[in-house]
């Protein structure tokens, strides 16, 4: 974990110490959800000791979201632990990375809660974003070579928990190259030109909420900006199959 991502995730315990959960979570004990017995582990296991197959429980039982009651406090309890876990590529989902926050999207965080608490979410997924870009491990696929680690999780985990596309583009903008640029590089492949209209591709962006913002990535992505980054890159990078992914995105 980077030092910029390990302090913001450590400010987010502090900001978000304050809230503890009852005895009970407000969670569904249906057969296919949450065991009662699950639930007590989860309320007397130390936030910082919960294991992310635990807190995937959580993220798959607690459905819906009240700003009034007990929901809202349990989520901000349980939000560094998610961060942290998040952070370490651990995701507390058994789906995966995009779906472990959609519950802070329907929280609406970056309007209704205290101006503090949305710096400190805003910040994590910058810091994130920018660490991810430090990934470089790749796969060999049948379409040639990839990284392991695919970005566009990471983004749209963010913009479904709420985020602000801008600012993470942002962020991005920031991270060190070859690292971006290579990352840059793997998510200019998802962008599909529809008409004269780049627009970058997710199953998880396709809600109407998200066709302006998946509009604007798309056009980012393919912008000369993005593609000076690839280029420059391919000529700092030693590695082959990073020159190999380099070069499909540049030309």
């Amino acid at each position: 974990m980077s030092t910029d991502l390990s302090a913001v995730v450590e400010e987010a315990y502090a900001v978000f110490s304050k809230y503890r959960p009852g005895g009970r979570l407000t969670v569904c004990n249906c057969d296919v959800c949450m065991a009662m017995e699950t639930e007590r582990e989860l309320v007397r296991t130390p936030l910082r000791d919960v294991p992310s197959s635990l807190l995937a429980e959580y993220t798959n039982s607690a459905h819906g979201y009240d700003d009034e009651g007990d929901i809202a406090t349990e989520l901000r309890y349980f939000l560094p632990r998610y961060f942290e876990l998040i952070a370490a590529h651990d995701p507390p989902d058994h789906m995966g990375m995009d779906q472990c926050l959609r519950r802070l999207g329907d929280a609406s965080y970056r309007t209704k809660w205290p101006a503090q608490e949305a710096d400190v979410i805003d910040r994590f997924f910058d810091a994130f974003l920018v660490a991810c870009t430090a990934r470089l491990d790749v796969e060999e696929w049948p379409s040639g070579w990839k990284t392991a680690f695919d970005i566009t999780d990471a983004l749209t985990m963010a913009l479904t928990a709420g985020a602000d596309g801008e600012r993470l583009i942002h962020a991005l903008e920031s991270a060190p190259d070859p690292g971006a640029a290579v990352h840059f590089a793997s998510l200019r492949s998802r962008v599909l030109q529809v008409g004269s209209t780049p627009i970058f591709q997710s199953a998880y962006l396709e809600d109407e909420q998200y066709e302006e913002t998946a509009k604007r990535l798309g056009a980012w992505l393919v912008g000369p900006a993005i593609r000076e980054r690839i280029e420059a890159a391919f000529f700092v990078v030693a590695d082959p199959r990073l020159q190999e992914l380099l070069s499909k995105a540049a030309w």
